[in-house]
């Protein structure tokens, strides 16, 4: 019986996979030697997503290292790889077994992933190789099921191999594009317009700062007429594309990349930023993320012909705005995207952010009033919120912020301004109104000041101190911090247990020479590092501080429970004591005696 239940759970497919996902590479060739079930599956995983590409080809016919370019001197190394002897049908047939399973293909040479590879010069595959594949291959496509291809080049002249691994099945692309000769150019765009006319999703990459590649990349989104999805570096996304992109029936989603993909871009590219919308347009747009000023913004949001029924929107602001400014920026969401669930509004912290020290009244800066028309959209679940310094908000302006907004689910209010001199206004207090009102609330990053943490001697049993119940994170940046201990044992009866604690900055280096350049005090640069380590420190102790104060709640409930069990038998005893008095006083009255 035993057998024949190991027999079937060996043999189902959907367990097996399941299985095998988490297996690295060489556990998956052991498990395609085991028998031919396996090999299936195990092949299936094993050859899902292709990363290197060169070590996929060695199946095909064995490579060596060759010259990339013809030269009549000896002593040059080789430098790329190519097919050791011309590929044959045999070849392709048994490679066919392989290449059939192939559904991703990402080919990355941007950077270096592992040690290893840092450790050797970097081979690249000759550019023959590519050649030889598309003069051989005797089938439609080299992966006929390839879906999702991603081609991050190097250099201008090996942006078009991608094209020999393209067809019409390819539903994700990827590229990073370069100025080159514009003949060549447009004809690479116009064989990725005729082999992936089925592309649903675009990501782009680029080298240069989006006016130089500008007229390149709008031919190629008139030819993606399908796409539904569309992904462009910050600062990319200008007024022209913006009108093109705005025609596709299908587009359902743009977005913006990583901060740190920000360059080459310019924010010059998007100063003015005002793009033709018709009543026609944004059929299916449901999420948006551009970069612009903040009244740019605003008056996009206040065209008639904007989509109201957009469920995100991604600002990228490039300068900062006044107060008074961002409150009617508010004003305008509220008003006219209705079904908003995700609302951000970022302003990045790079090399050339326009920053100044030192830095602006404290009264100058966005208060509690400037986030008041957001209160009424109660829809919104996700707030991302980055400015440059920190905000004029207090402990008691979190407390109406909480309250108004129960309905959140992530919140990040500018948790990594830059330094300054004088304490942030919120402290650790702050954390309470949330834990106390937002009970859907996942994800939380303020920034805090937990060098002087409340004292937690009188509140070990307080129902004043409620405990999140679902938050899996809250991120602090760099919040000055003093000491580990105090802020864990604080924060040990907030958090709940699993929740983690994140510091540190999404764009370091970025941030670094943002505030050498904008001539921050080197001592208030170097400050930061220590609140890193104490912070760090608090990451460590609060699971075992968790835990040991659940564990103490736990006992203390125990003990009550015993409590109220003895008080329950004291009474019961009582009341049994008051009957048998009553029963022996009246069994004294029918017999005539007396005490």
């Amino acid at each position: 019986m035993e057998n024949k239940f190991a027999y079937t759970v060996g043999h189902i497919d959907e367990l097996l996979a399941m299985i095998f996902s988490y297996l690295d590479d060489r556990a998956l060739s052991r498990a395609a030697c085991v028998c031919k079930h396996w090999s299936d599956i195990a092949l299936d995983c094993l050859w899902h997503e292709v990363s290197d590409l060169r070590r996929a080809l060695t199946v095909l016919a064995p490579l060596s290292l060759r010259p990339e370019r013809a030269s009549s001197s000896t002593a040059r190394p080789p430098s790329a790889y190519a097919f050791k002897r011309p590929l044959t049908p045999d070849d392709w047939q048994r490679f066919q077994r392989y290449s059939a399973r192939v559904r991703l293909l990402r080919h990355d040479q941007r950077y270096v992933r592992s040690s290893a590879e840092r450790a050797k010069r970097y081979m690249p595959l000759h550019s023959k190789v590519f050649d030889d594949l598309s003069a051989t291959c005797p089938y439609s496509a080299v992966f006929p099921n390839l879906q999702s291809l991603t081609w991050f080049s190097c250099a201008p002249a090996r942006q078009d191999l991608c094209v020999t691994f393209m067809h019409r099945r390819v539903r994700h692309l990827g590229l990073k594009l370069y100025r080159s000769d514009p003949q060549s150019t447009t004809a690479f765009l116009n064989e990725i317009c005729t082999r992936c006319s089925g592309v649903i999703s675009l990501d782009l990459r680029f080298n240069e700062p989006m006016r130089y590649l500008e007229n390149d990349v709008l031919p190629l989104i008139q030819g993606l007429r399908q796409l539904e999805q569309v992904s462009l570096p910050i600062f990319s996304l200008t007024s022209r594309l913006l009108t093109e992109l705005s025609r596709l029936k299908h587009l359902t989603t743009i977005s913006l990349g990583h901060p740190a993909q920000a360059q080459p871009g310019d924010r010059g590219d998007v100063t003015d930023f005002s793009p033709t919308i018709s009543e026609e347009s944004f059929v299916a747009l449901r999420s948006l993320g551009f970069s612009a000023t903040l009244l740019d913004a605003m008056r996009l949001l206040s065209t008639t012909s904007f989509p109201s029924r957009l469920t995100r929107v991604h600002l990228k602001s490039i300068e900062i705005a006044t107060s008074a400014v961002l409150r009617d920026f508010f004003c305008a969401v509220q008003e006219r995207c209705t079904a908003l669930v995700d609302l951000s509004v970022d302003y990045i912290i790079a090399p050339d952010s326009p920053l100044t020290f030192p830095p602006s009244l404290i009264h100058d800066r966005p208060t509690i009033a400037t986030f008041r028309p957001l209160f009424s959209s109660r829809s919104i679940r996700v707030f991302e919120f980055r400015w440059d310094y920190a905000l004029d908000l207090t402990d008691d302006d979190m407390e109406e912020f909480a309250g108004s907004w129960r309905t959140l689910e992530s919140l990040q209010l500018n948790p990594e301004p830059v330094p300054e001199p004088s304490r942030p206004s919120l402290s650790l207090r702050a954390l309470i109104p949330f834990a106390k009102y937002c009970t859907n609330l996942r994800f939380l990053a303020l920034h805090i000041d937990a060098r002087e943490p409340p004292d937690v001697s009188s509140l070990p049993r307080s129902p004043s101190i409620p405990r999140f119940s679902r938050l899996e994170a809250l991120a602090v940046g760099l919040s000055a911090i003093t000491k580990a201990e105090p802020v864990t044992l604080f924060l040990s009866q907030l958090l709940p247990l699993g929740c983690t604690i994140t510091c540190g900055l999404r764009w370091p280096d970025a941030f670094d020479m943002a505030l050498e350049h904008a001539l921050v005090p080197l001592d208030a640069r170097t400050e930061l590092s220590s609140f890193w380590m104490r912070w760090t420190e608090v990451a460590k102790l609060l699971p075992i501080a968790i835990k040991a104060r659940l564990e103490e709640k736990a006992r203390f409930v125990a003990l009550e429970r015993q409590m109220q069990a003895l008080q329950m038998s004291r009474t019961e005893d009582q009341r049994r004591l008051s009957y048998l008095e009553r029963e022996v006083e009246g069994l004294r009255i029918r017999t005539g005696m007396t005490p």
